[in-house]
């Protein structure tokens, strides 16, 4: 998946000590509230290019895949709406969205039925709101990574 971060060597000298070496990874994202940075770095290390690639990826499938979702949604068409968010929840695990990927796959498990769709409409509702409110931080870390990639 992702190469192995790039090791920048940090030379510790302390008293009674010859010489220890730690290998410190740079983190390519910095912590932020609505992104899984956690899950980013550990994913990406230090590969700026790989990551604004499957950024750029989910910005360019976003807009037909939240149309299909809302689609179905609206339709109370529970294949076509279980089978959308079954296909989106890895997408959003790769640009940070965790959070989102773990409510569609609590989505996916409890709507079985067109009448789940009414019973978690609320739910519903919300994680598409979160997704439509990313999507300009999503927007602004490929821009961050795209300039990272630069520096490499």
């Amino acid at each position: 998946m992702a190469r192995p971060c790039r090791v920048v060597w940090k030379l510790v000298i302390s008293p009674g000590e010859f010489l220890n070496t730690k290998p410190m990874c740079r983190k390519l994202f910095a912590d932020h509230d609505s992104f899984d940075t956690a899950y980013l770095n550990d994913a990406y290390a230090d590969d700026a290019e790989t990551a604004a690639m499957v950024f750029e990826q989910y910005l360019i499938d976003l807009p037909e895949n939240m149309r299909l979702l809302s689609q179905s949604f609206k339709d109370r068409d529970i294949e076509v709406f279980r089978k959308a968010i079954h296909k989106q929840k890895p997408g959003f695990s790769y640009v940070g969205l965790t959070d989102v990927t773990s409510k569609f796959d609590e989505l996916q498990t409890h709507c079985k039925s067109t009448d789940d769709l009414v019973k978690y409409s609320s739910q519903i509702e919300a994680v598409i709101e979160r997704i439509n409110a990313s999507t300009a931080q999503v927007e602004a870390l490929l821009v961050s990574l795209k300039q990272a990639e630069q520096l490499d």
